[in-house]
């Protein structure tokens, strides 16, 4: 680890942007890593009151570790053994299960989960019995009840978010040829979901195409859908088979991927107000197995809608473009959170462990996972990265939220090096332990 990276590896941020804080307050943050397993079960994680204990419960690939302390492993159903991808031979998988969904699907007051596997495989999802699970643990499993929510789920940014505006979140993939979302079957969840395609024309998309999200775009109220190669604006009212209109922009550098020779993108997509004028503007990784990572200002002409680009990390290997000398590859995955409780969005993300078990550009470097703390002055607008962790790296799925209710923000990880839980604590400094925390910038740096 470089001197830069060293003096980054402090998460911190004065405290006089905090509501309510003195302006001689110094605050550092740093993240409380906890490893959950070693073993490889899933490409994420998530939490949720499982038990209703009053405390969140962490939940990757087949097993859940009960709070506060994570030391109790529940098995929800039976684990299948990650498996080779022959004949490509580039590592192994954990087919069924890629992502992990907390919600109340069936309304009974308790979590339950819904899975994605490997892209082009099965969703589920899983009934929470009810109970408070202290007595079986993995050794004497109580598997939950299992549903079939859809045959295959495409792209390998897939989200489960209210994107209709009507409470309930829907699962946001592509099935067949078309992008759109799956929602639970309005007689019972319990029955297979129905997909609801948003994009009739047809075009081949293929099963491990990258970059998905939504959000407002033309500030109409409604969320819109956004991909690597454009977005789709939500009509006023939803029906089956109704084309959203669609507006291409290239939010991504295509390419034909090194690996499965399809096209290549980010992980997921947001639509945020990064420079506080009104109009959301687009935030993306450019290649979840390569370099990239940018916001598109949103530009009006009139009723047109264009975007500039900002590079925050460099779109090839060599770093050109980020001031504090940072630069990774593979940002398979992106969250867009509060961390310093400041009002404005930061970027999660970090490097995807073994993605493709060491064959894409720049896997071979420390597996970090960084925050990018968005900050604005005089109209600008920049991106100032701190390392949280440069040994655990991140999968294809970040959640964050408040897992132990000191109201900081904390995340979950699952990949190939196992399972973690980062918890956020701060501490009040001095100025000048604080000022040595700074991330340094680079001298002569242009801007």
């Amino acid at each position: 680890m470089n001197r830069t990276q060293r003096v980054i590896a402090l998460i911190l941020t004065c405290s006089f942007l905090t509501a309510g804080a003195q302006a001689d307050e110094f605050v550092i943050r740093d993240f409380e890593k906890q490893q959950l397993t070693t073993v490889y079960w899933s490409e994420g994680a998530s939490f949720g009151d499982f038990n209703q204990d009053g405390h969140q419960d962490v939940v990757s690939g087949p097993h859940m570790w009960l709070g506060p302390d994570f030391k109790h492993r529940y098995e929800y159903y039976p684990p299948v053994a990650p498996t080779k991808r022959l004949p490509y031979d580039f590592g192994y998988y954990s087919n069924d299960n890629f992502f992990s969904f907390v919600y109340d699907i069936n309304g009974d007051g308790w979590p339950d989960v819904l899975t994605a596997g490997l892209p082009n495989t099965p969703a589920y999802w899983y009934q929470n019995p009810g109970k408070s699970f202290s007595g079986p643990g993995p050794e004497r499993p109580e598997h939950w009840e299992r549903y079939f929510v859809t045959d295959a789920v495409k792209n390998e940014a897939p989200d489960f978010k209210d994107l209709t505006g009507d409470g309930v979140p829907e699962l946001l993939m592509a099935y067949s040829k078309h992008y759109g979302y799956v929602s639970p079957n309005p007689v019972a969840p319990t029955l297979p979901w129905i997909f609801h395609p948003i994009s009739t024309h047809e075009e081949e998309i293929h099963h491990y195409t990258h970059g998905m999200g939504i959000g407002d775009i033309d500030g109409d109220g409604r969320k819109d859908y956004i991909t690597g190669d454009g977005w789709m604006r939500q009509p006023a009212s939803l029906q089956d088979g109704q084309d959203w209109e669609y507006h291409p922009f290239a939010f991504v550098n295509r390419q034909t991927n090194r690996v499965f020779c399809c096209f290549t993108g980010g992980g997921n997509m947001y639509a945020y107000d990064v420079n506080g004028d009104g109009l959301n503007d687009v935030i993306t990784s450019k290649d979840a197995h390569g370099w990239g990572l940018s916001w598109f200002e949103q530009i009006r002409t009139g009723k047109k809608i264009t975007f500039k680009e900002h590079i925050i990390l460099s779109h090839q290997e060599e770093n050109t473009d980020n001031p504090y000398g940072v630069q990774f590859s593979q940002l398979h995955a992106v969250e867009l959170v509060d961390i310093d409780g400041d009002g404005l969005m930061d970027i999660l993300t970090g490097k995807t462990y073994r993605a493709h078990d060491f064959g894409d550009p720049g896997s071979r470097q420390d597996p970090v996972v960084y925050y990018f703390r968005l900050t604005r002055e005089d109209g600008q607008v920049e991106y100032i990265p701190h390392q949280i962790d440069d040994q655990a790296g991140i999968g294809r799925q970040l959640v964050s939220g408040d897992l132990n209710g000191d109201g900081l923000v904390d995340f979950v990880v699952g990949n190939k090096n196992g399972a973690f839980a980062f918890t956020q604590k701060v501490r009040n400094v001095d100025q000048e332990e604080w000022e040595k925390a700074q991330p340094v910038r680079i001298e002569n740096f242009r801007d």
